[in-house]
């Protein structure tokens, strides 16, 4: 078992305005797309044992904030900035729900400018401070 780093955090923000359904495939992707990303840093080992010898897979080892964006445009602005920055992130569009091929979100979105894709959520990892800096503005998911 590797010692626990408690440097980084992976926060999500995700519209309000979107379906419940659709919030939660966004989360989902998002914390999907970011462990694969962490490879073998997601977890601090293979398994938590019980006193009856029951292994459970551990969970992430970093924490996961979820918070909200009550506004299409502050959800945008903010993601813009954090683009800029070397943090491992991203972005989870309309068209990654409305199709599960990837061929046709390339067809889509070769005929769209960035600003014209509708931005449902997105996920930002990277040192503590720095993320709770970049996404100050949006409150915790209730």
């Amino acid at each position: 078992m590797k010692q626990q780093d408690f440097t980084k955090r992976l926060t999500i923000v995700v519209r309000t305005d979107i379906e419940s359904w659709q919030g939660a495939n966004t989360i989902a992707h998002i914390a999907g797309y970011v462990g694969n990303k962490l490879g073998e840093a997601f977890d601090t080992g293979t398994y938590f044992i019980t006193a009856d010898g029951v292994e459970l897979p551990r969970n992430s080892q970093y924490p996961m904030i979820i918070k909200a964006a009550q506004c299409a445009t502050d959800i945008r602005d903010a993601y813009d900035i954090i683009r800029t920055h070397d943090l491992i992130h991203i972005g989870f569009i309309r068209e990654m729900i409305e199709t599960s091929d990837d061929s046709e979100i390339e067809t889509i979105l070769k005929d769209k400018k960035h600003k014209d894709i509708e931005l449902l959520g997105f996920g930002v990892f990277g040192e503590n401070e720095t993320v709770k800096e970049l996404t100050k503005q949006f409150t915790l998911w209730k």
